[in-house]
């Protein structure tokens, strides 16, 4: 049985796409891998795990699965990141404009999420690069594992938003689902490290949306990298 606790939530009522990757992840125990998200992941419900055919899967009580986790052959053409200051900037830019979604409560992106609470990933604008979204990160004690280094699920968790953020901060605050994400880490980041947090536009065709994601160590070096597909939902009728 896995669940994923309130705190981890992404839109009202479901987990944020990128922790439950994380902990599919760790459930299959392979990289590079592709999580589907089928369904929102409910909060506070234990889910069964079944595992058949190379895929792990998270099942509701009906049997319907969830989530499911399967490794993939993985390549990625990933873009230089700005500067640290450039990225200082757009996380301020994020921070004190209107594109928080969740209502501020989302684990990854809530700017209503204290320090140590969420993770405060707050990839905004960088002048001159449309199409890209940028954060500097800092995670905070709280997120470490046994050994010290931030917990590898929260580091999925990362390279999430700034995804759906990629195609909304050079026009106005939107809503999008995360239908799938496909990526690796490779390597390890340590507590208060200055990470810079990068998400990029790929393609865009009808509802879809593919963008790029990666966190970058305070060396400059890839810590984990990941291309998402993004789903707008269909305008309700009038």
């Amino acid at each position: 049985m896995a669940l994923i606790e309130a705190r981890f939530r992404g839109p009202p009522g479901v987990g944020n796409g990128g922790y439950v990757a994380g902990r599919m992840a760790a459930l299959l125990g392979r990289q590079p891998l592709e999580v589907t998200l089928r369904r929102g992941w409910p909060l506070d419900v234990p889910l069964g795990i079944r595992r058949r055919d190379g895929l792990v899967e998270a099942c509701d009580a009906a049997g319907q699965v969830i989530a499911e986790a399967r490794p993939v052959e993985f390549a990625l053409e990933v873009p230089p990141p700005p500067s640290v200051a450039e990225a200082a900037a757009a996380t301020r830019w994020f921070a004190e404009g209107p594109f928080s979604h969740s209502q501020g409560q989302c684990f990854v992106c809530g700017t209503a999420l204290a320090e140590g609470v969420g993770l405060r990933v707050f990839t905004g604008r960088v002048p001159g690069r449309p199409g890209v979204a940028a954060a500097l990160w800092r995670p905070a004690a709280g997120f470490a594992g046994a050994d010290g280094t931030i917990d590898p699920a929260y580091l999925w968790s990362a390279l999430d938003c700034a995804g759906h953020f990629a195609f909304t901060v050079d026009a106005a605050p939107g809503r999008m689902l995360l239908g799938r994400i496909a990526g690796e880490l490779r390597g390890p980041v340590a507590v208060g490290e200055a990470c810079i947090v990068l998400g990029w536009q790929i393609a865009a065709e009808g509802r879809k949306r593919h963008a790029g994601t990666a966190i970058f160590g305070a060396d400059g070096g890839l810590r984990g990298l990941a291309r998402a597909l993004w789903v707008v939902p269909a305008p309700t009728p009038a």
